[in-house]
């Protein structure tokens, strides 16, 4: 199925037999030679694992994103070294956990020094306890420090401490550089690998989805939808969810990061379902909107249309060349078209635009990146000091194949927000995970419903 002859979407939630491709050695090897062949000569870069979980958490340790796409290693307590222009053995060194199992019983196996080496091909291996008498003789005839703490401060702080120890005398500090920029880069355009854990991800997350819908009924709650779904992307292979999963229905469905899941389903509300798993760390962002009912009222129907055909603007604008700008651009061409005709906006169309008054009904962007993270590492293209409101307008970074991003508009009638009730308490978002392809874009998502008659007749196949 083609729409508008460039945005390729998926025809069904499934993957083809076998699964995406493993995350192998050669995987990570690919990034961290990309990262290396971008840092300056005599540099070094030093790169900290997550910090461990503390007390009680719901779900397992999860890595800091750029550690993982630079090592493969999903254990805390962790230091990778890159030296450009280092032999084999110092180009990539690990500073990990030592084999232990009275520790190991408690919180799991480690890879240990020797499997740092055999399975997360470092050069070299040491226990982490050696870190900080190792990489003083290893960063001093380093000219420049690249860095990322992996958000522990308190490791952020000793690493700058000791970096400039050799330079006590000195007038200025040694130079040192956060290293996420360059990261962010790299991140920013998939490869094969990583397009298959995308795809996964939102084919398990289209499939929760539909559950989602067949479990949708008058009387049931909040909570019985975020059960159905989080229980099949746990099932299906999924670590965890990629962010609090939202559902929020009746008047909750115009707040936009709803938190709470225990209100009941009442007939004749919609509800907004923002829900989406991670799979391999890659994660998927797939929003659907419908009626408790399974039948949309005329009112529902009107805001729906509009918000499903500023999301075909949307994805008809993804495309290799194309400003981040103009995604959302798109979309608010429609979105205001349509409120106008509804009467819910009034005056001047240019006006509108240029003030953002839609906002009022649109309060979000179109799009964002979405990869290791949710909302992923990568430049959006920005002048400084843009408001966030206006950011979405003014992002300039131009998309090319392999950038994966999120296509997302909607609408929120709060009550007493307009002078006809029968718009108040429903929010419509219709949110798509995609890739830019040389074409145009591949919708990874679109398995899940989003047409009026294929979301009515998914709602009437209750469990």
């Amino acid at each position: 199925m083609v729409l508008a002859a460039t945005v390729l979407l998926s025809a069904l939630a499934t993957v083809p037999a076998g699964g995406p491709q493993a995350a192998t050695s050669e995987f990570f090897a690919a990034h961290r030679e990309r990262l290396l062949a971008r840092l300056p000569a005599g540099s070094i870069a030093v790169f900290h694992a997550a910090p461990a979980r503390t007390g009680a958490a719901s779900d397992p340790y999860r890595q800091d994103s750029d550690f993982w796409y630079l090592t493969g290693l999903a254990e805390p307590d962790a230091v990778a070294v890159l030296v450009p222009g280092a032999n084999k053995e110092g180009r990539y060194v690990l500073f990990v956990q030592p084999r232990d199992f009275a520790a190991e019983q408690w919180t799991g196996w480690r890879e240990g020094v020797e499997g740092a080496v055999k399975d997360c091909g470092a050069g070299q291996a040491f226990s982490v306890a050696e870190f900080w008498t190792r990489f003083a003789p290893m960063a001093a005839a380093a000219s420049s420090l690249f860095y990322e703490a992996g958000g522990d401060e308190t490791f952020s702080s000793r690493l700058l401490e000791t970096w400039n120890a050799a330079n006590a005398n000195a007038a200025v500090p040694r130079p040192a550089a956060d290293a996420s920029p360059a990261l962010a880069a790299l991140r920013l355009v998939k490869d094969e690998v990583e397009k298959g854990f995308l795809r996964q991800a939102c084919a398990i997350s289209a499939d929760a989805h539909l559950a989602a819908m067949r479990e949708t009924a008058p009387g049931r709650h909040e909570y019985d939808l975020k059960g159905v779904m989080v229980g099949l992307c746990l099932a299906r292979g999924a670590a965890r969810m990629a962010y609090p999963p939202i559902v929020a229905a009746g008047r909750n469905s115009v707040i936009l990061h709803y938190e709470r899941d225990d209100k009941q389903l009442v007939d004749g509300e919609m509800i907004v379902n923002d829900t989406g798993c991670e799979f391999n760390s890659y994660a998927a962002d797939v929003t659907r909107s419908y009626p408790v009912s399974g039948r949309f009222s005329p009112a529902q129907k009107q805001l729906y249309e509009i918000v499903l055909a500023a999301q075909k603007a949307g994805l008809a604008a993804v495309k290799p060349g194309a400003a981040f700008h103009e995604v959302y651009d798109a979309t608010v061409r429609v979105v205001v078209d349509g409120l106008l005709a509804l009467g819910i906006l009034a005056g001047d169309r240019a006006e509108i635009i240029k003030t953002r008054a839609y906002q009022r009904f649109y309060p979000h962007g179109s799009s964002h990146w979405i990869g290791l993270d949710v909302h992923d590492a990568g430049n959006y293209g920005n002048p400084d000091g843009v408001a966030r409101l206006e950011r979405y307008g003014l992002s300039k970074t131009k998309l090319e194949p392999g950038m994966a991003l999120t296509v997302e508009p909607g609408i929120y009638i709060p009550e007493n927000s307009t002078a006809d009730a029968k718009w108040w308490n429903i929010g419509v978002r219709i949110e798509d995970t995609v890739l830019v392809t040389a074409e145009g874009c591949e919708c990874l998502s679109c398995g899940a419903p989003r047409e009026i008659a294929d979301i009515e007749k998914a709602l009437e196949k209750k469990r």
